[in-house]
């Protein structure tokens, strides 16, 4: 595909976000098994239905285009997930466990909410009103689900700060 138009970006960063968001479905079912924490639990896997709608969203709005997806690998998510794929290397347990899945939960929601906001800017700069309609949707959850990241991620450094010696 030869990129020459704002419509040919769209379209790129469309098909870029729907890769995004199949990797970042894959990758919540992960966090889900391996944290201990239910609140955190109850909230990926509530992301991961949140997710299969953003999947649909992500297609309607192509094809409220009259566009299908172009192949592509979203890179960005790629790397939010093989960096994932180190945590668990390194952070076996405890708080250091649930605020490293917590932070990369908090990653990964603040690229798609960047994603999200310029994709429906250009989607209302193309008149794509439907499409924008949509990724607003999507949007609006991922805003949801890094308020409730964040909520949990000061919990659990509260929690870790009174088993550890601060020093003066």
């Amino acid at each position: 595909m030869t990129i020459s138009t704002a419509r040919d970006i769209f379209v790129l960063e469309l098909s870029q976000m729907l890769s995004a968001e199949h990797i970042i479905y894959r990758m919540l079912g992960n966090v889900a098994r391996e944290t201990n924490l239910p609140d955190a639990r109850e909230a990926y896997e509530q992301h991961i239905n949140e997710t299969e709608t953003h999947i649909s969203n992500m297609e309607a709005a192509l094809e409220s285009i009259g566009e299908t997806p172009e192949k592509a690998t979203c890179l960005a998510a790629k790397g939010l997930s093989d960096e994932h794929d180190a945590l668990k290397r390194v952070l076996l347990s405890g708080h250091a466990r649930e605020l490293g899945l917590l932070y990369g939960a908090s990653k990964t929601e603040h690229y798609e909410i960047a994603s999200y906001t310029m994709l429906i800017q250009l989607a209302s700069e193309l008149h794509e009103y439907e499409a924008a309609t949509l990724l607003q949707a999507n949007l609006d959850d991922e805003l949801a689900m890094a308020k409730q990241v964040e909520k949990l991620a000061i919990m659990i450094s509260k929690d870790a700060m009174k088993t550890v010696a601060v020093p003066a």
